[in-house]
């Protein structure tokens, strides 16, 4: 089902931009149509049935000018002509096309068996006079019949056989379409192992494909392909991987003008990761790039289920039942109610939150019977928790036992199914280095030969080149020494800069931290003289906490960024407590950034926070915002602070002396450390601060530009 919708999808971008500006592919495609059409009326018998269907097929996968009726017309042309003159391969195209596809929607035509009795009597045709690439469309139609669809182990065995037929008739572009439906099957079903071999077939496929059929639909294959492998890696609880693909995809898609962007996609799988800000971002990209007057539902449905996800994350309940309950309907009128499965869990889900534990059962089993018929065994991982959760809420501890036992047995199965696909992926690689070095080895091997060959035939010639070259000998190890000694000094002198370097960055933090520590003192002590006890107790239950992160960071030289933003998170809480929630504020990734295995120094952000909070926002009236932006270019870690405040100029006139002072002591505090960071790279500009104009050229705030050189590695001194 998911084929059928996302082909869909990419065939209504196709169409869209040929209404506006086509792309280079759709322009390609259809100067190739043109020109058969042409060539048509000068070809006779079997020529003329082969090309009739050639210029059905272009119609069908090329999305710039594609029309249903059309490729159905040319069908059966062809059809009618190749009966007349007894022409076998066409009389059995014929027979499987007309049955089995009407356009690349596969709309049905007649009762499911009549269709698959055509098709077979087709696909005997075809064996007899051994048409291999006849034989692939009768097998991947064979496949497609809603009837066979039903029973899995079929489905996928003709579209296997389809597959192979293609390949062996060199349609590789036909074969890697087949082969990325297989992946989608396996993928569905939570069998990964199987589903990542014919995912990286698909890959391979896509990309040695031609493009002399439609390169619209290879453009489509690939970034297809690409996609599979990030929902691979995204089962197998690989995140990261999986963003790395989705965002190669993406970039595909840009670069080739296929009018399919992968922003949802992202948005998907930052919500996964749990990183609701970026997901909300690149959800908006997603809905700023869908033309909604024209766009697939299904597309919009789907789209819309990932904002569904961050409302629920964020305990927005009734906005994420309504967009849930939405999608569902769709789906259910779109495709079928199995593929709405996974959301009415997902509303199921946010009732039990609201502790509506009866709408909850309700949707929770009505999900779960769905994903049961169709083994979808992840989606039914979900249904049996959910059960296991409403049934113990509602004291039914027997059937809450009898679903949470089901919930551990498909669990440790999909688990165990993802673990083997790591090992599965590791086997591989080894195989494949091990036959490399083989290789190697024997290349070795007979290189060894043929020095040996030569080596009796070089001795004399040997001899008196070494003769020659005993004084230059002497001369290089001289020279060699000498580098040595000069290389010894250097590194010497090295080590002392880099030790007094550190000893500098030592001198800053122990500035740094006093600085932040007496404007948190001084917070709690405002609010004890206000009487504000149960504030000052929740600002002094953060004071401890992020005391105590700060004490342990306090002799490192370098945490973690995500270390460094849990910590900032803290103090952004604590200010906005202090301030009464006068302003919000967000921290968003930009693009992959592993904030695990990036090192910077400890409070490097906070001043500059700090600074937008009391002489931008605090003098604002009305409701402040503050935004942290992180995104990776040229192994830079680039953070862009931006506020919505007064700006510079005004901040100014509006602080006393005394603020400034404060204000100069942490920003030059800071300028310090970060030229200690930046050093080894010759960077010059550390950061920038700019006013933020409207449209009216007015300042509306402050951004600040910071450029870290982050280091990958940190080792601790024990």
């Amino acid at each position: 089902m998911r084929k059928y919708l996302l082909m869909a999808i990419v065939c209504l971008a196709s169409c869209l931009k040929g209404l506006s500006q086509p792309s280079p592919g759709a322009v390609i495609d259809s100067v190739r149509l043109d020109s058969l059409k042409k060539i048509l009326p000068l070809l006779k018998d079997k020529k003329r049935v082969d090309m009739l269907y050639e210029i059905a097929m272009r119609t069908s996968y090329g999305g710039y000018e594609h029309r249903e009726d059309s490729v159905k017309y040319y069908n059966q042309r062809a059809y009618d002509e190749a009966t007349k003159i007894g022409y076998k391969s066409g009389i059995a195209r014929g027979l499987i096309i007309l049955s089995g596809r009407d356009g690349i929607m596969n709309r049905q035509t007649t009762d499911d068996a009549t269709r698959e009795k055509n098709i077979k009597k087709g696909i005997a045709l075809a064996e007899e006079v051994n048409d291999l690439e006849v034989l692939g469309w009768g097998y991947y139609c064979l496949a497609n019949i809603p009837a066979i669809q039903k029973d899995y182990k079929k489905h996928i065995e003709y579209d296997k056989k389809a597959m192979e037929h293609f390949i062996r008739s060199g349609h590789i572009l036909f074969a890697a379409e087949t082969a990325n439906w297989i992946c989608d099957q396996y993928l569905s079903r939570g069998e990964y192992e199987i589903a990542y071999d014919y995912s990286k077939k698909a890959v391979e496929l896509s990309k040695i494909s031609g493009t002399d059929i439609c390169v619209t639909w290879h453009q489509f294959l690939v970034q297809y392909s690409i996609g599979n492998m990030a929902q691979l890696y995204s089962a197998a609880g690989d995140n990261e991987t999986a963003l790395n693909y989705t965002f190669e995809a993406h970039k595909f898609g840009t670069d080739q003008n296929t009018g399919w962007k992968m922003n949802g996609g992202i948005a998907a799988l930052y919500c996964e990761m749990k990183k609701y800000d970026s997901a909300l971002l690149y959800w908006s990209k997603w809905k700023s790039d869908v033309n909604f007057s024209n766009s697939a539902a299904g597309h919009r449905a789907w789209g819309n289920a990932i904002l569904g996800r961050i409302h629920l994350a964020n305990k927005q309940y009734d906005k994420a039942i309504k967009i849930f309950k939405t999608t569902t309907d769709t789906l259910k009128s779109l495709l079928s109610p199995y593929a709405a499965a996974e959301y009415i869990i997902l509303t199921g889900q946010t009732y039990n939150e609201l502790k509506l534990y009866s709408n909850a059962l309700k949707y929770a089993k009505q999900g779960v019977k769905l994903s049961e018929a169709k083994n979808r065994r992840p989606i039914m991982m979900q249904g049996y928790q959910l059960l296991s959760s409403v049934y113990s809420l509602l004291g039914n501890k027997d059937s809450a036992y009898k679903y949470l036992v089901k919930y551990h047995e498909i669990k440790d199965s999909i688990q165990n199914r993802q673990f083997l696909l790591r090992i599965y992926n590791s086997k591989k690689n080894a195989e494949e280095e091990r036959k490399t070095s083989q290789i190697n080895l024997l290349n070795k091997d007979n290189q060894l030969k043929q020095q040996k060959l030569k080596q009796e035939a070089t001795l004399k010639k040997g001899l008196i080149a070494g003769l020659i070259l005993l004084p230059l000998l002497g001369i290089f190890i001289f020279r060699n020494l000498t580098l040595k000694r000069k290389t010894a000094l250097e590194k010497q002198r090295l080590l002392s800069e880099n030790k007094q370097a550190e000893l500098e960055m030592q001198a800053l933090r122990a500035q740094m931290n006093p600085h932040f520590i007496f404007n948190c003192l001084s917070s709690i002590n405002r609010f004890i003289l206000k009487n504000e006890g149960k504030t000052a107790s929740s600002y002094l239950t953060r004071f401890s906490r992020l005391m105590r992160m700060v004490l342990m960071n306090s002799q490192k030289p370098l945490i973690s960024l995500d270390d460094e933003l849990q910590m900032l998170e803290i103090y952004l809480e604590m200010e906005r407590l202090r301030f009464k929630n006068s302003f919000d504020y967000g921290i968003t990734f930009l693009n992959a950034v592993d904030s695990d295995n990036i090192f910077i120094p400890p409070l490097l952000l906070q001043p500059f926070c700090e600074n937008a909070i009391w002489h931008g926002l605090m003098n604002k009236e009305g409701q402040g915002r503050l935004d942290i932006e992180l995104s990776m270019q040229d192994n830079i870690l680039n953070c862009i602070i931006t506020d919505n405040g007064v700006g510079r100029k005004k901040a100014e006139e509006m602080n006393s002396k005394t603020a400034e002072k404060e204000k100069s002591m942490g920003l030059k505090i800071t300028t310090e450390r970060l030229a200690l960071l930046n050093k080894e790279k010759g960077l010059h500009t550390f950061y920038d601060i700019e006013d933020v104009l409207n449209e009216h050229g007015e300042v509306s705030g402050t951004r600040v530009q910071l450029k870290i050189m982050y280091k990958e590695r940190v080792e601790e001194t024990v």
